[in-house]
């Protein structure tokens, strides 16, 4: 009897295990279509439900709070030599063209400053890269510090928070 319910528990373990993965994937609203029981609200209904509400002067909500357009600012292609190691061990040069967008908070303070200030960002930016080597660039960590440290650079230029993130539409290494 006692192996019986053993077995039972780890078999129900296993479903309930089943179905939390799935849930994670899927998410809960997909896993409630998926069962035939609804479902059909997505994501941003289910936030508007009471939690993207603001406060009126009152206090007692009602507004839904507005969204906060974020212009993109593009930047004309950057061409710049970075340095590699040859198969022998010195030191070559090596082309770097990135294609890459700005987006910004207009509502933020010093907003105004980033277009009147974009060829200082372009130079900035092309400061930085050229200080790479392509070692740096590689993989998923090369990509992330790339746009993190130009999005650092963005920031110091222009003197303000307003650069929200940069899109790297292009990179290329010959």
């Amino acid at each position: 009897m006692k192996k019986l319910l053993a077995i039972l528990a780890v078999v129900l373990l296993c479903l309930l295990a089943g179905v939390g993965g799935v849930t994670l994937a899927i998410g809960p609203s997909g896993l409630l279509k998926m069962a035939g029981l609804g479902g059909d609200e997505t994501v941003e209904e289910l936030a508007d439900n009471g939690h993207a509400e603001e406060a009126d002067d009152d206090g007692h909500g009602g507004k839904p709070k507005t969204e906060v357009k974020m212009p993109v600012m593009p930047f004309p292609e950057i061409i710049v030599n970075v340095t590699d190691t040859g198969p022998q061990g010195g030191q070559t040069s090596r082309f770097l063209k990135l294609n890459m967008l700005m987006v910004y908070d207009e509502s933020v303070e010093g907003a105004d400053r980033l277009i009147a200030r974009e060829i200082y960002l372009r130079d900035s930016f092309q400061d930085f890269l050229r200080q790479l080597h392509v070692s740096d660039l590689t993989g998923s960590y090369g990509l992330a510090m790339l746009k993190t440290e130009l999005l650092r650079r963005a920031r110091a230029v222009g003197h303000t928070d307003a650069p929200h993130e940069i899109l790297i539409a292009d990179m290329v290494v010959q």
